[in-house]
C-alpha cells in the first residue's frame, strides 16, 4: 500500500470530519437524526464465491416498498454510463465471439457514444439508427458501417429491413415478401407523425407532445409459412440483434404512464417482427400507484394499466439490473431471445425487487473486486458491477486475459474504465455533483407545485434531465458567486423546509460514499459468518 494512497485516505477522512462537524453545528436536530441512522446502517459483504447478481430473475429478493424521501441515498446516477454499459454487456454476453452482427436500433440518437462502443468492438459490426431525433452526423456519418435514418419507427420499418435483409440474400423471396409485407402496411403517415415531421432531425421531437409517436400497431396475419420460410432464408445473412431505447412524453404531462406502456408494446411487435437474435428492449413496468406532488407527497393515484390480477404480460428474458442508474428507479433492460414467449410479471414484486436493489444491494452490501485503492471505483454495487462488466468484455475480446494475473487484469480494466470517463467528458465527481444539485433543485422547484412522480423518483427523460442537472450546478455555483458579492444588507431569500432536508440529506449522502468501509476488500477467510441478510456475511465497519 503506497503513501500517496494512505494519505489521500487520511486527508480524505480529515475533510470528512471538518464537514460534519459544521452540517451538526448549522442543524443539530434533523441532521443529528440522519447521522445516527447512517453510522447504524450495517454494511454487509457479498462473497465473491458466488456469481455475481447482475440479472434480477424470480428468485431475486423483494423487500415491500415504502417511501424513501427522507433516506440518505448515496447511488450514483450517471444514465450515460449506464447506457453504454448496457450495451456492452449484450454485445459481449449475448454475443457469438469473432462474429459479426446487423445491429437495428430504434431510439439511438444522437448517438455520440455509439462510435466509442463500435471501436471496442474492433468496428465488427454494421449499426442502422432509427430516430426522429438529432444525430451526432459529424461523428456518425464518416463511419462506414453505419447507417443513419430520421424517422420514426414503425412496423413498415421492422417490415422494410426484412424485406431489404432477405433480398440480400434470396432476391426472389424478398420479392414476395415485400409485397405481402411492406406494401400491406397502412400507407399514410400517423397523424401525429405528420404534425411532428416538420422538426424531425430536433433534439425534442418525441417528448413535448401528449399524443404518442410509438403507439402499438397489431401487426399483419402473414401466412405461417410464409412466416417460417422468412425466418430461415434469415439465417443465411448476418445474424440481427435489436436494440430499443425509445421514449416519448415527458415525466411532467399528465399521460406520461400511457406513454411507457404503448412505447412497450410496440417495441414488443418489432422485436417479433425482426425476430433477431436477441433483442434489448428499455423495461419498465407501470406504477402501482403515483404521488401527485415531489417527494411522495399528495394524493395517490392507482394506475388503470394492470390486470385485475396484478400483473402485465411481457416478452419473458432476462432483466439486467442497471449499473449508476437513478436511486428509485424501476427501469432495466430486458433481453429477449428469438422467438420468446409471454410470461406475466407480478408488478408490485417487480417493484418491491427493484426497491430491494435501490435500497439494500446499492447502499448496504459491499463487493470485493481486483481494482484496488482507487478513488472512482470503490466497492458499492455500482463500481463492482462496473468492473465486472469491464472484466467481461475484455475476456471476450482477448481471450488470452481469461488467464492473465490479476495486476495486468487490474491495468485493463482501469485503461477501459478510464477510457469511458475520458470519452463521457464527465467525472464520477462530476455525476455525483450533478445528481446532488438536481435533487436540491427539484426540491426547490416542485415545493408547491403538483408534479407527476413515482413515490420519490421518477423514470423520465434522462437527457432532459442530464441538462437540467448541469444547469443545477451552474446556477447553485452562480448562485453562490453572486451572493458573496451582494450586501450583507440584503435579504435571502428564504428556503422550504423540503429544500433545507434535502441538502442535509446530500450532505450526508457524500459523507456516507466516502466512508473507509467502502474503500477496500475484505478478507473473506477471515469474515465468512453469515450475516442472515440475504447472502451476505459479517464484515468490519470501520
Amino acid at each position: 500500500m503506497g503513501s500517496g494512497y494512505l494519505k489521500r485516505k487520511r486527508k480524505r477522512q480529515e475533510l470528512l470530519n471538518d464537514f460534519y462537524s459544521a452540517l451538526w453545528s448549522s442543524s443539530p436536530g434533523i441532521a443529528g437524526d440522519q447521522f445516527s441512522k447512517l453510522v447504524k446502517r450495517t454494511v454487509y459483504h457479498y462473497p465473491s464465491s458466488l456469481p455475481f447478481p447482475d440479472l434480477l430473475d424470480d428468485d431475486f429478493p423483494a423487500e415491500p416498498y415504502r417511501s424513501r424521501n427522507k433516506d440518505i441515498k448515496s447511488a450514483i446516477h450517471w444514465g450515460q454510463r449506464k447506457l453504454l454499459l448496457s450495451e456492452i454487456q449484450l454485445l459481449c454476453m449475448y454475443c457469438r465471439p469473432g462474429v459479426s452482427y446487423h445491429i437495428v436500433y430504434a431510439g439511438a440518437a444522437p448517438g455520440t457514444h455509439l462510435a466509442f462502443l463500435d471501436e471496442m468492438f474492433a468496428c465488427r459490426h454494421t449499426w442502422e439508427l432509427i430516430d426522429p431525433g438529432q444525430f451526432d452526423r459529424a461523428v456518425l456519418e464518416p463511419r462506414a458501417n453505419f447507417r443513419l435514418r430520421n424517422e420514426f419507427f414503425t412496423n413498415a420499418t421492422a417490415y422494410s429491413i426484412n424485406a431489404r435483409r432477405l433480398t440480400e440474400v434470396l432476391p426472389a423471396l424478398g420479392f414476395v415478401y415485400q409485397h405481402v409485407a411492406v406494401e400491406s402496411v397502412q400507407a399514410e403517415k400517423k397523424a401525429i407523425h405528420e404534425q411532428l415531421q416538420g422538426i424531425v432531425g430536433t433534439l425534442d421531437v418525441a417528448r413535448g407532445t401528449e399524443d404518442i409517436p410509438a403507439m402499438y400497431e397489431a401487426p399483419l396475419s402473414l401466412p405461417k409459412g410464409l412466416v417460417l420460410l422468412v425466418q430461415v432464408a434469415l439465417e443465411r445473412n448476418k445474424p440481427l440483434l435489436f436494440i430499443s431505447d425509445i421514449r416519448s412524453g415527458s415525466v411532467a404531462l399528465p399521460n406520461f404512464e400511457d406513454h411507457v406502456a404503448e412505447n412497450m408494446r410496440a417495441q414488443e411487435c418489432w422485436t417479433n417482427i425482426l425476430h433477431g437474435e436477441h433483442s434489448m428492449l428499455k423495461f419498465r413496468l407501470p406504477y402501482t400507484s403515483k404521488s401527485t406532488k415531489y417527494g411522495g407527497q399528495g394524493v395517490v393515484r392507482e394506475t388503470r394499466l394492470i390486470r385485475e390480477d396484478g400483473t402485465v404480460p411481457y416478452l419473458r428474458g432476462d432483466l439486467l439490473l442497471p449499473i449508476w442508474t437513478r436511486p428509485t428507479s424501476t427501469e432495466g433492460r430486458l433481453v429477449v431471445p428469438q422467438g420468446a414467449f409471454q410470461k406475466d410479471y407480478n408488478v408490485t414484486h417487480v417493484e418491491d425487487q427493484f426497491f430491494f436493489f435501490n435500497s439494500r444491494v446499492r447502499e448496504q452490501v459491499h463487493f470485493n473486486h481486483l481494482v484496488v485503492h482507487d478513488d472512482k471505483l470503490d466497492h458499492h454495487y455500482d463500481a463492482a458491477a462496473e468492473v465486472h462488466c469491464l472484466l467481461t468484455y475484455l475476456r471476450f475480446m482477448r481471450p488470452e486475459l481469461k488467464a492473465a494475473k490479476t495486476g495486468d487484469l487490474r491495468k485493463e480494466v482501469l485503461r477501459v474504465a478510464h477510457s469511458i470517463t475520458e470519452h463521457l467528458g464527465i467525472t464520477f465527481e462530476d455525476a455525483a455533483r450533478r445528481r446532488d444539485a438536481l435533487m436540491i433543485n427539484q426540491a426547490k422547484r416542485n415545493q408547491s407545485k403538483a408534479v407527476v412522480d413515482h413515490k420519490d423518483d421518477a423514470d423520465g427523460d434522462e437527457e432532459a434531465e442530464d441538462q437540467e442537472a448541469k444547469s443545477a450546478v451552474f446556477n447553485m455555483c452562480a448562485g453562490s458567486s453572486e451572493s458573496a458579492s451582494v450586501a450583507d444588507t440584503t435579504a435571502p431569500e428564504p428556503r422550504s423546509e423540503w429544500e433545507l432536508t434535502m441538502q442535509r440529506l446530500v450532505r450526508l449522502s457524500t459523507y456516507d460514499r466516502n466512508r473507509p468501509v467502502w474503500t477496500r476488500n475484505v478478507r473473506e477467510e477471515e469474515h465468512s459468518k453469515a450475516s442472515g441478510f440475504w447472502v451476505t456475511t459479517k464484515m468490519p465497519q470501520s
